[in-house]
């Protein structure tokens, strides 16, 4: 500081304001949108969703429903089988159906696949011993497909190399027989 002056000579101090603030501003608040209006809006926008959650963006169609209730019903199918086999009932807990059907949905207009696709992919995972117990749900089933498919494939053709050609018996000509 310079003698007899209160300002300092390094005019890039810091200093603190203590100001108050107004609590009660004159805009008003922006109001929630109403849920019965958003349910609508979201109806409006995917006229055949049957299930469907507008917070979550999530929804399906009767077909999409459908075929989440028949994986569910293979995934209890299961269950009522380890039952029968081990004795206790146990029954897995329900699903959301929004989201399953959401994932149908997903399957069917982002990945291209069709419903029959995603019920046959789910049949040949039922048939496997080592993915039967990790696919339980169509979250699961489209995380995996391109697995599923690699690992699975199609039913396999199997054919017998005698089918092909007759067995040959003749001995090779310098073998003893």
């Amino acid at each position: 500081m310079s003698s007899g002056s209160k300002w300092p000579d390094d005019l890039t101090e810091n200093t603190t304001e203590i100001t108050t603030e107004n609590k009660n501003t004159s805009r008003p608040e922006a109001s929630q949108p109403d849920p019965q209006t958003a349910e609508q809006d979201f109806l409006t926008r995917h006229p055949d969703a049957v299930v469907f959650s507008a917070k979550k963006r999530q929804w399906g169609s009767q077909e999409d429903l459908a075929c989440a209730q028949w994986i569910w019903g293979r995934i209890v199918s299961l269950y009522e089988q380890a039952a029968s086999d081990d004795g206790e009932i146990t029954r897995p807990k329900e699903p959301n159906w929004t989201a399953w059907a959401n994932d149908v949905r997903t399957m069917r207009m982002l990945d291209g696949r069709s419903h029959r696709q995603i019920c046959e992919m789910f049949g040949r995972v039922q048939r496997d011993p080592f993915w039967v117990k990790n696919i339980m749900s169509p979250s699961k089933l489209r995380e995996k497909w391109d697995d599923l498919v690699i690992r699975l494939g199609r039913s396999p053709v199997q054919c017998c190399v005698n089918h092909i050609s007759e067995p040959d018996t003749e001995i090779p000509p310098g073998f003893r027989g």
